[in-house]
């Protein structure tokens, strides 16, 4: 009787449990959408958690310094058209507004068609606010403006035109952090 009866079902038991945990939604989408001088750049990602902490195209990782007891936030995004990167310096990231401007040093934000954009001089600067942490992910806004590097020249750095990198328009919604 139960063979006949299992051989009635559309599904054997064994897909029918394979199906029911493929149908089970992930962490969602995690997104990057931002501007760089009237260019718009989108950055989605599928079931956000399920990316290699080690090696992901859009999260946060938290990040211990050896030796020390200093931790800082750093978020990573890679597009079609380059990479941004962003240091919050902080050891426990919270909701909030996190700034960095140039009267602090040089700091490496974005290659964007291989080009590399700095927070360089005093007048530049990456703002991010954190509208929303919940969950282990991270959602809100952000801005920039930046100098572009021409050469790298160490200790030499050639920039171009001081703040002609605008960064307008930019959010992140639902970006998981990696602890």
């Amino acid at each position: 009787m139960i063979i006949c009866l299992s051989s009635c079902l559309k599904q054997s038991i064994a897909d029918a449990m394979i199906a029911e945990q493929n149908s089970r939604t992930g962490s969602g989408v995690a997104t990057m959408n931002y501007t760089v001088n009237g260019n718009t750049v989108t950055t989605s990602v599928n079931d956000a958690d399920s990316q290699d902490p080690r090696s992901y195209q859009l999260g946060f990782s938290k990040t211990v310094f050896p030796g020390t007891n200093s931790t800082v936030y750093i978020l990573d995004c890679l597009s079609n058209s380059g990479e941004m990167t962003y240091t919050f310096g902080t050891d426990s990231l919270t909701t909030g507004e996190y700034e960095y401007d140039g009267i602090y040093g040089d700091l490496f934000v974005l290659s964007y068609n291989s080009e590399n954009e700095f927070v360089h001089d005093p007048t530049d600067f990456i703002r991010f606010n954190i509208t929303s942490y919940s969950q282990g992910h991270i959602s809100g806004i952000f801005s920039a403006r930046l100098t572009p590097m021409i050469s790298a020249g160490n200790p030499n750095n050639v920039y171009g035109p001081v703040g002609s990198v605008l960064v307008t328009n930019g959010s992140f919604k639902n970006v998981p952090v990696f602890y």
